[in-house]
C-alpha cells in the first residue's frame, strides 16, 4: 500500500483510542486503562516512526522505546532524550521522507491538521466501551470527526463484536481507508 496524499511516505497512518463521547483524554491525560489495547497500540507502531505533539509526548514522560520519536513543538528551545524535534507538520512529514510506515500517536490538534489537510492513508481507531470520567474544569480532547464522504470502514480488518474487558473496558478496534 502506498499514500495517496503526496507526502513521500508509504502509509501515514492515525491511531487512537476515544470513548463513546470520542474523548481521547482531559488534562494531559488519558482517562482508563486498557491494557490490551496498549499492547494492540505497540505492535501497530513498533518499529515505525512516531509523531506526536510536545503535549502527548510529555504525558507519555519519554520516549517510546522500538520506535522513531519525532515531536512536534513551536518551542525552539525545547530539547528531550531519544526525540527528534520538528517545528511542523511538514518538517516531521519530511524527516521521515520515503519511510514505509509512519503513525500520528496524538494530540487531538495533531489528528486535527492531519485531516484537515487530508494527508493520513489509514485511521486504526480503538473504541473503548466506557464513557470516562471526566475531572472537572479538565481540557478535554476530543478525537477528529472522521468523515464518511471520506473515510469508510475496512470491513476486513476491523473487529465486529466488543473484545473482553481489559482493565476499564471492553474494546474493539475499527480500521478505515480512503474512499
Amino acid at each position: 500500500m502506498s499514500s495517496r496524499a503526496g507526502h513521500g511516505i508509504g502509509v501515514l497512518g492515525m491511531i487512537w483510542a476515544e470513548d463513546k463521547a470520542q474523548v481521547l483524554g482531559a488534562g494531559g491525560k488519558m482517562l482508563w486503562h486498557v491494557p490490551a489495547d496498549f499492547k494492540h497500540f505497540k505492535d501497530t507502531t513498533m518499529g515505525s516512526p512516531i509523531i506526536m505533539g510536545r503535549a502527548s509526548f510529555l504525558s507519555l514522560g519519554q520516549a517510546l522505546p522500538g520506535r522513531r520519536n519525532i515531536v512536534l513543538t513551536g518551542s525552539r528551545e525545547f530539547t528531550a532524550p531519544d526525540v527528534e524535534i520538528a517545528h511542523s507538520l511538514e518538517e516531521a512529514l519530511e524527516l521521515c521522507a520515503r519511510t514505509p510506515q509512519v503513525w500520528i500517536t496524538g494530540g487531538a490538534k495533531v489528528y486535527r491538521e492531519v485531516m484537515e489537510l487530508g494527508l493520513a492513508d489509514l485511521l486504526v481507531v480503538t473504541q473503548l466501551d466506557m464513557t470516562a470520567m471526566v475531572p472537572p474544569m479538565s481540557t478535554v480532547a476530543y478525537a477528529p470527526v472522521i468523515d464518511p464522504v471520506r473515510w469508510q470502514l475496512d470491513l476486513t480488518r476491523s473487529d465486529e463484536n466488543w473484545r473482553p474487558k481489559s482493565g476499564d473496558a471492553a474494546w474493539r478496534v475499527r480500521y478505515y481507508i480512503p474512499r
